[in-house]
């Protein structure tokens, strides 16, 4: 028997307003400006990249140990080696963007080989799959075919290009928001009347 506070499950809204529209604008603008400054852009890029692994590793080292009595000790040493790793990324910026790009341009190159091979797969949406893998193929070729000169702009590339579209997608489209049905929006139901037992 639900309580009255119930008053519906939240859902999925997607809706624009102006506000959506200016950040989409803002967005836009700042991977323009990312775009220009591929270079500050990468080293911000790792630099953010190392602060986060360090953060991520704290706490779930510090989770791991809290709970050491139900089994999370590996987290420790995995909340160790995050730390150590983002150490070593803020520490040395240059060594963990060549590492990245060597690691993104492997990555892209599988992803584009495993797309292509899907796509000749039954049912599966071929043109689409094609494309998306060739597309993505020669990306990572070019990748590491001018690594470790692609190290200086790779990161931020991606992150302009993610910037803008995000930028487009917002200003046109909006956000989705989780909205929660109010109590005048839900029907009252009344309660079916027990028929008598025989």
């Amino acid at each position: 028997m639900g309580s009255d506070t119930d008053v519906g499950s939240p859902t999925l809204e997607h809706r624009r307003t102006r506000w959506d529209i200016v950040l989409g604008l803002l967005l836009v603008i700042a991977g323009a400006v990312v775009l220009a400054h591929v270079a500050i852009a990468s080293l911000v890029s790792i630099l953010f990249i190392g602060w986060m692994l360090v953060a991520g590793g704290i706490t779930l080292a510090v989770t791991a140990l809290f709970g050491w009595n139900s089994g999370r000790r590996w987290d420790l040493a995995a909340g160790a080696l995050l730390v150590v790793l983002g150490v070593g990324f803020l520490r040395n910026p240059g060594a963990g963007l060549l590492v990245l790009t060597l690691l993104a341009g492997s990555l892209l190159i599988v992803g584009g080989i495993i797309r292509i091979v899907a796509a000749f797969q039954p049912g599966a949406p071929r043109a689409a799959l094609v494309v998306n893998g060739v597309l993505t193929l020669l990306l990572g070729l070019m990748v590491l075919n001018r690594w470790p000169v692609s190290a200086l702009w790779f990161l931020g590339t991606i992150l302009g290009v993610q910037l803008i579209l995000d930028g487009f997608t917002t200003a046109l489209s909006g956000r989705i928001r989780v909205t929660r049905p109010s109590p005048d929006d839900v029907p009252l139901v009344q309660p079916k009347k027990s028929g008598a037992r025989a």
